[in-house]
């Protein structure tokens, strides 16, 4: 009943499955390594008579459901971004994307088995990492005692709700870039711009401030109090800071990551709409952003030159002003030759 409502196509998710099926086995075997894989590892080593080799253990068990466990925040971060760019930037660099839409199939209907695909590979993974975890738990009297069952549901809604949302993001920067490079690129980069732009910015004053008034910028300062307004609109600080609070609060704001996650896909929908097929393979999808791409792109390299040639190569105050010329010589070059260079004929 539910197909024949919403515009399941057989056709369109084997295509993509085609393209997209590494990722979720790779993602899949990444995590249960991750995961319950390493919880068994560790279980195994749990008779030894040693007190402080038993507390690391211990210690090491804890760690693998929270964001010390590096290897399962660094596959959140890349697969969700990797697999958008395969589904969307890379079809729109190659063109295939036109011919699905001058062929029998409506840009909805493209749109949405991408979208159900591309959840489909980040999600089943960790829930039958968590489902691996539950069994364990109850045949495992220590895993019983580390990790509770609601801890381990709780895991698997909030992370999958982390995992959706980074795709989620990446989706609105594929339709805006025309290339699967830009698009990867600009996810990350726009996933930090606010809170980047406003410490570069931040440097810079406070260098400035200390060259006209001789003296160190006190850290309780005005400017440096706007910084937790950066924070709140930073992409990658609102998903993260949805581990932040105790278990029973992510539920509530894992609802909250994905009610923004549909409403960002909702967004990179309607671009999807009004973008232009010949716009693919450029660097920008609409020409109307081409000015504010200039001058983000310009500004930003202005004070990331000024901080790397006074503070990484230290060159101090006038290395601050040679930054800032340098900076802005390549943030004005750079964007104009890549935009005129892809630019379609």
């Amino acid at each position: 009943m539910l197909s024949k409502i919403l515009p399941f196509n057989k056709t369109l998710l084997r295509k993509d499955w085609h393209i997209t099926k590494w990722f979720f086995y790779s993602y899949l075997i990444l995590l249960i390594m991750a995961v319950p894989y390493n919880v068994a590892r560790n279980l195994s080593k749990l008779n030894s008579n040693s007190y402080d080799t038993m507390n690391n253990l211990l210690y090491t068990l804890r760690r693998v459901l929270n964001l010390e466990n590096e290897l399962v925040i660094i596959a959140l971060i890349i697969i969700p971004v990797a697999l958008s760019v395969a589904l969307i930037g890379e079809e729109k660099r190659k063109k295939t994307i036109e011919i699905m839409i001058s062929g029998p199939f409506s840009r909805f209907e493209i749109f949405f088995n991408k979208i159900v695909l591309g959840i489909f590979i980040l999600v089943v993974p960790i829930l039958i990492s968590g489902i691996s975890l539950l069994i364990m738990r109850g045949t495992s009297d220590y895993v019983g005692m580390m990790f509770t069952s609601s801890q381990i549901m709780i895991w698997i809604f909030s992370y999958s709700a982390f995992a959706i949302s980074m795709f989620s993001f990446s989706c609105i920067m594929g339709m805006l870039f025309g290339s699967s490079i830009g698009q990867f690129i600009c996810t990350y980069i726009f996933g930090v711009f606010p809170i980047v732009f406003y410490e570069m910015f931040y440097l810079s004053y406070s260098s400035l401030y200390t060259l006209i008034n001789g003296k160190e910028i006190a850290y309780e300062n005005a400017v440096r109090s706007v910084s937790k307004y950066f924070e709140m609109i930073t992409p990658m600080q609102f998903f993260f800071r949805t581990f932040d609070y105790s278990q029973s609060a992510q539920i509530f704001f894992s609802f909250r990551l994905l009610a923004v996650a549909i409403g960002m896909l909702l967004i990179a929908l309607v671009l999807f709409d009004l973008s232009k097929m010949e716009k693919n393979s450029e660097v920008l999808t609409f020409e109307s952003l081409e000015g504010f791409f200039r001058l983000g792109v310009l500004l930003s390299s202005i004070l990331a030159g000024g901080i790397i040639f006074s503070e990484m190569i230290e060159l101090g105050t006038p290395g601050l002003f040679i930054g800032y010329v340098v900076g802005g010589f390549a943030g004005y070059k750079i964007p104009l030759y890549l935009i005129q260079k892809n630019r379609a004929s």
